[in-house]
Parts: C-alpha cells; sequence; structure tokens
C-alpha cells in the first residue's frame, strides 16, 4: 500500500462577509497570500474571525491486491462520501472518494518485467513492473488471475480559533 499525507496551514486575514471571499496567508509575510470563495455550501459562515486558522490535511491511498481467478468479476466500483461542519461551530468540512477496478491478468513477460491487464472496458494494457522486490513476486502470478487496484483520497478542513 502506498499512503500520502499533506497538511497546509493558513491563518484567515481579511473576510468579505457579502461576496464570501477570504484572505488566507501561509506561513509569514504577505507573498503568500490567497483568496478563496466561501460557497454557499460552506456551513456557519459567519462564525470565521480575522485570525481564524484554517487547516487543510489531504490523505491519499493506493493498494494492489492479487486475487486467484474466477473469484471475483471484472469492473469498477466508486463511491464518495462528505459531511459538513454541525450547525453554529466554526466552519469545516470532510470528504473522501475511492475507485476500485478489477482487471484480469492477461500476460505474463518476466524477461522485460512486464504484465497485461485486461480492462473492465475491455482494453488491453500493458505494465512494467519497476520495484525489484515485486518483480521477484511476479513468478506466482498466473493468466487469468485477477488484480484489484484501489485509490482512495479525502480532504478534511478544520478552523481553529484565533490563537489568544
Amino acid at each position: 500500500m502506498v499512503r500520502e499525507q499533506e497538511v497546509q496551514t493558513a491563518t484567515v486575514v481579511a473576510i468579505d462577509r457579502q461576496s464570501r471571499f477570504v484572505t488566507l496567508r501561509e506561513g509569514k509575510g504577505d507573498k503568500h497570500e490567497f483568496t478563496i470563495e466561501a460557497g454557499p455550501e460552506v456551513r456557519n459562515f459567519d462564525q470565521l474571525k480575522v485570525g481564524d486558522v484554517v487547516i487543510a490535511t489531504y490523505q491519499a491511498a493506493a493498494a494492489l491486491e492479487l486475487l486467484p481467478a474466477g473469484s471475483a468479476s471484472t469492473g469498477v466500483v466508486t463511491s464518495s462520501d462528505a459531511a459538513r461542519a454541525p450547525k453554529g461551530t466554526l466552519p469545516g468540512a470532510a470528504a473522501q472518494q475511492s475507485i476500485s477496478i478489477t482487471s484480469k491478468l492477461t500476460a505474463i513477460d518476466l524477461k522485460k518485467h512486464t504484465v497485461t491487464l485486461q480492462g473492465p472496458d475491455g482494453k488491453q494494457r500493458l505494465i512494467e513492473v519497476k520495484d525489484p522486490e515485486r518483480q521477484a513476486r511476479m513468478t506466482k502470478l498466473r493468466v487469468g488471475d485477477l488484480v484489484r487496484i484501489t485509490y482512495v483520497e479525502a480532504v478534511a478542513i478544520d478552523v481553529t480559533p484565533k490563537p489568544r
């Protein structure tokens, strides 16, 4: 499994309540300022104050799963979910989405370190296996096996009150 996480922090430096534009500053100095529009879906906008700290956390993960032939069907499964801050609290939100693709292994080339997958759309895709550890495990693969690749990403936005 491959995982990645990035956290960005910015301070609210200006709010235009009528247009719902919020100016944020990353780090020190005004050279890292940017303005965003807080659309109508941003609940509790009126709770936001200059000096509040906005923390955005982005996470992504990818996983590869090998399945025996016939143990699943090829296809694509997607899902998504979102949540907003409860009414009356500071603004905040979270959203996640995932996609899982199950393909059939149709060819293996141990000398070139490649495999060919047939996706749910019927197209063949040649994949080069670059990781030496995975190259060594290629001998266990069999034509007809299934490969499921799942990718998930999520973002969360939290606002904390201006530090005192």
